[in-house]
């Protein structure tokens, strides 16, 4: 069980530095190790098994998603909430659940991923005098929540969850990496960019940007992700300047996960229209993630 949690932890730092391909060669070694410890093991070392292997299948979920296979996906993190109900770890279920949120926002099922993510945070809904580790929990369906609200075009609702997750953040009073996922003051606040940036309002995404003293404790992916955030904002200002150095900086944090994310290529391709020169920082971007055009 030991060497198994080991492979687990290992195959995450993998995902959380956005290397995809890796990912594709690592994870099924793993998942055939939990699904074997399965059907081997009995008792408490069999319920142990079973969450590995449903943390497992969320980072196939994940990886998947990543890909643009959201329908594969779905199909994975079901298997990861069929096992988290045979394990020894009832917040498998919670972080199953924030994982299912961002793959109906994929999809496009806006008002399911609000409402499982909503639910489930009612479900836990924690007290003053909780666990930090509940506080995450709590906060990161929130998080979840807020995101699929932006995008049901429910600003009001999204900015209520903003802020519940944000005094949430702010009782933890830390940044925490629980369940391969971050919550804390940081991650409250680029989700707030974040949410900024897809409600239509640049410049107060780039206003709250400069409120967040540090973002080098997230993860990899987190980071690049908010630089495109930025990168997002800058371009919609027609500061295209400042825009491809965010993406630069999002492209040295994580540069595999650049070559897949979409939101990325289609910036850096409307960026590219934009620039007059013939060599420039933005065309050579664009070479390196092979946009086409």
């Amino acid at each position: 069980m030991a060497q198994l949690r080991d492979s687990l932890r290992g195959t995450e730092r993998i995902r959380r530095l956005g290397e995809l391909t890796k990912i594709t060669a690592v994870l099924p070694t793993l998942l055939a190790d939990a699904r074997a410890a399965v059907r081997a093991y009995t008792g408490k070392d069999r319920a142990a098994s079973f969450a590995v292997l449903a943390e497992a299948y969320q980072v196939a979920a994940t990886t998947l998603t990543a890909f643009g296979k959201e329908d594969a996906a779905y199909t994975a993190l079901e298997r990861s909430m069929a096992a988290a109900k045979q394990s020894d770890d009832p917040r498998l279920e919670i972080i199953g659940v924030s994982s299912l949120s961002w793959i109906f926002s994929k999809q496009g099922r806006v008002a399911d991923a609000e409402h499982v993510a909503v639910r489930m945070a009612e479900r836990i809904d924690p007290g003053f005098r909780s666990e930090p580790i509940d506080l995450s929990m709590w906060g990161i369906l929130l998080l979840r929540g807020a995101t699929a609200a932006v995008r049901g075009e429910r600003p009001d609702t999204a900015e209520d969850l903003l802020s519940l997750a944000a005094a949430a953040a702010a009782r933890v009073g830390v940044d925490r990496l629980d369940y391969a996922t971050p919550f804390g003051p940081t991650n409250a606040g680029v989700a707030m960019v974040n949410a900024y940036v897809d409600m239509g309002k640049p410049d107060k995404a780039l206003s709250h940007a400069k409120r967040i003293p540090q973002v080098s404790g997230l993860p990899p992916t987190w980071r690049a992700r908010h630089f495109l955030d930025r990168a997002l904002a800058h371009a919609e200002m027609r500061r295209d300047g400042a825009a491809t150095r965010a993406l630069l900086v999002a492209e040295q944090t994580a540069p595999e996960w650049m070559r897949y994310h979409a939101t990325s290529r289609h910036l850096v391709a409307e960026l590219r229209e934009r620039e007059l020169r013939r060599n420039s920082p933005i065309r050579d971007l664009a070479i390196r993630l092979e946009v086409e055009g």
